[in-house]
């Protein structure tokens, strides 16, 4: 028996990490299997940038979200092969899968004056100041200053 794990609205994920959404009305609803295609986002973050999209794996109807729910959770979904499910998922996939993506809700909302939020899939590995240390090979060296100038012209003490 496979749990639902994390859940939001009609949206929820099993113990197995695959994710579903609940679709159609409320009294008349169907689960689909939604693929991921990145690793190591939150549940949350899955939904919040949008990066699932159909499989093509759909259920049979159901008479509420909750009979949805209790049917997956007591192995009692019969799942079958939707084929425009699952190529209007690939096309999903090719545009949400690009390293820039953004959400339109996104987008508009920074276009408004909103904080602009990395794709947390970048990670944050920004470049941090450096110092160029001396190798052991030139420590007994004189290195340059980088910013002292040189005054090779001047042939006679300056005092």
């Amino acid at each position: 028996m496979v749990r639902i794990r994390q859940r939001q609205d009609r949206h929820f994920m099993d113990d197995e990490g695959r994710m579903f959404w609940i679709n159609g009305p409320e009294e008349f609803c169907y689960l689909s299997e939604q693929r991921q295609w990145r690793t190591g986002l939150s549940f949350q973050q899955v939904l919040e940038w949008k990066q699932c999209a159909p499989s093509g794996l759909v259920s049979q109807r159901f008479g509420s979200i909750l009979a949805a729910c209790e049917a997956f959770e007591h192995n009692q979904v019969i799942w079958s092969h939707d084929l425009y499910l699952r190529r209007m998922g690939d096309q999903m996939q090719l545009h949400r899968s690009a390293t820039d993506y953004r959400p339109t809700a996104m987008k508009n909302a920074e276009a408004a004056g909103r904080r602009v939020q990395p794709q947390p899939w970048l990670g944050t590995a920004q470049t941090a100041p450096s110092c160029e240390w001396p190798s052991p090979t030139t420590l007994g060296q004189d290195l340059p200053h980088p910013r002292r100038r040189r005054r090779s012209g001047l042939k006679a003490p300056a005092h």
